[in-house]
């Protein structure tokens, strides 16, 4: 026949697959490299300004996607904006203590000590909605923790004001994922959720800023920066929506597993390059707590994707053998029931995001992951926001 052979029909789909991670991965990689370069300059302390520019970016590109017909239209609404003051007042405090914690901490130490967030986070969700943990969760839990000392150990840059940032931020994270649960509504959708968020965001950073002085010297001090610090600010304002669109190409094109395996290990290359672009000084036990928090890492998101797989297969068996002929059954829902179960909170939007992916959602939570899945990666500004 004149059809195109087996080969060539799976070819595509797997090279498409491949490009769609690589670029995610690539996108994850730089933001969080940017973020290092601009919140760290010697000359350029202006974290509440920087802040402001990077929310002002995200409700620009999400209105302009908005306008063109790539995203559902999003009106603002004043009881949305409401419900969700509590929940930019952390993600603000999130995102700023991320970004001290970026000033004072190698990028190495960095990486391996958001892990922490993940712990806290797991913890969080035991006591409150008493989801089990895994021998697999727990192991990796543990050596998460046994990675962040030998790590902070072995870093020669550590310093305690680096370290109280970095605790502080991880502090925040949970408490900014507890109160997305527990705040935002169900109902409404993933890109109108991350549009308010940024709106109230874009807002408090302003005020913040204008309150501090910070935003004269951003405008005064900018062109006077190197060429390379004033394309990583560039960078980190449009960075974030393309981490959001190649989550999604990722999460529509690949599955969960390869999702989770590429955000695990793009970690190797940030820590990496991190050390090597930003001249941190780490011992050999330091290099040994990187990499031993990078395995708990991987092994982590391997373990939690084995649990979403398996809920999923027990939740479908069990609606389809109440009534095999019920013709309203629904995966999407039936998956959705297995997050709520598990005390998902969704957040936002298009990217792993309608396949319902968001990569943290409980509308669903983005890749159909609970809170704790939502991998606490703010210095990529995954943007918890959009991504």
């Amino acid at each position: 026949g004149g059809g195109m052979p087996p080969a060539s029909r799976w070819a595509q789909p797997d090279i498409e697959a491949v490009l769609a991670c690589s670029t995610y991965a690539l996108c994850s990689i730089s933001m969080s490299l940017c973020n290092k370069l601009v919140f760290s300059g010697a000359d350029f302390d202006v974290p509440l300004a920087v802040l402001t520019y990077q929310s002002g970016c995200a409700v620009i590109f999400l209105k302009g996607g908005a306008a063109l017909g790539i995203l559902e239209p999003m009106p603002l609404e004043i009881e949305l904006l409401r419900r969700m003051v509590p929940v930019a007042v952390l993600f603000c405090l999130m995102l700023w203590t991320s970004g001290k914690a970026l000033r004072y901490c190698s990028m190495p130490f960095f990486t391996v000590l958001k892990n922490l967030g993940v712990v806290g986070i797991t913890c969080y969700e035991y006591m409150r909605f008493h989801n089990p943990v895994s021998p697999a969760i727990a192991v990796s839990l543990a050596l998460m923790i046994l990675a962040s000392l030998v790590a902070g150990a072995g870093d020669l840059t550590a310093s305690p004001e680096g370290v109280l940032w970095m605790l502080t931020n991880v502090i925040v994270t949970v408490a900014y994922l507890a109160v997305l649960k527990e705040c935002t509504p169900p109902n409404v959708s993933s890109s109108s959720k991350t549009l308010h968020n940024n709106v109230l965001t874009c807002v408090l950073f302003f005020l913040a800023a204008l309150s501090s002085g910070q935003l004269q010297p951003f405008l005064d001090t900018l062109p006077r920066q190197p060429l390379v610090l004033q394309l990583g600010v560039l960078s980190t304002g449009v960075m974030g929506t393309a981490i959001n669109m190649t989550t999604f190409w990722c999460m529509r094109v690949s599955s969960g597993a390869v999702y989770a395996f590429v955000g695990a290990t793009n970690k190797i290359p940030i820590a990496v390059m991190g050390h090597w672009l930003f001249d941190s000084e780490l011992t050999t036990s330091g290099w040994a707590g990187v990499v031993l928090g990078l395995g708990a890492g991987f092994l982590y998101a391997m373990g939690k994707e084995r649990e979403r797989r398996i809920l999923t297969e027990q939740h479908m068996e069990v609606d389809i053998g109440d009534d095999d002929q019920d013709s309203d059954f629904d995966f999407e829902d039936t998956e959705a029931r297995v997050l709520l179960s598990r005390g998902s909170s969704q957040y936002y939007s298009p990217t792993v995001e309608d396949r319902v992916p968001e990569r943290e959602t409980g509308e669903r939570f983005p890749d159909h992951r609970s809170i704790s899945d939502a991998e606490v990666d703010n210095e990529d500004r995954d943007l918890l926001h959009t991504r």
